[in-house]
């Protein structure tokens, strides 16, 4: 298994004891903080372990995945010259929604799956020309 890094966006009230619970379980993984939550690097099993544990702790903790490690020179904001990375306005943006986004997932029935959404039937290339002709 190879190395990955997953971004943890914290939406809980007191994140910085979320850090502490982190750094007690003594994963061997690299975590860097930032001020939406955490970065996580390292082996694929040991960081999923951990995002799970993240996961039972604080059920309002957003994780996705990031191509990049802490700390790469492609994203790293001292060696770009400054200013705000890449994609954080849409990280504050969304961080701000984060606490009605938990509210509204606590509430839906995970005891059935949802319904399978059907494909849309294809247009013919004829119906196509009359809608762009139109």
């Amino acid at each position: 298994m190879g190395k990955i890094t997953r971004l943890v966006v914290l939406s809980s009230e007191l994140p910085s004891e979320l850090h502490l619970l982190i750094y007690e379980l003594h994963a061997d993984v690299t975590i860097k903080e930032t001020c939406y939550g955490m970065l996580i690097y390292g082996e694929e099993a040991m960081v999923t372990a951990l995002v799970n544990t993240i996961r039972k702790i604080d059920p309002g903790a957003f994780i996705k995945e990031r191509g990049f490690i802490p700390g790469d020179p492609r994203r790293c904001r001292a060696d770009r010259g400054g200013g705000a990375r890449p994609g954080f306005y849409s990280i504050q943006k969304e961080y701000e929604v984060l606490p009605a986004l938990t509210r509204a997932l606590a509430k839906l029935p995970y005891d059935t799956p949802p319904a399978p959404v059907g494909k849309p039937e294809k247009i013919s290339v004829a119906r196509l020309r009359e809608i762009i002709d139109a």
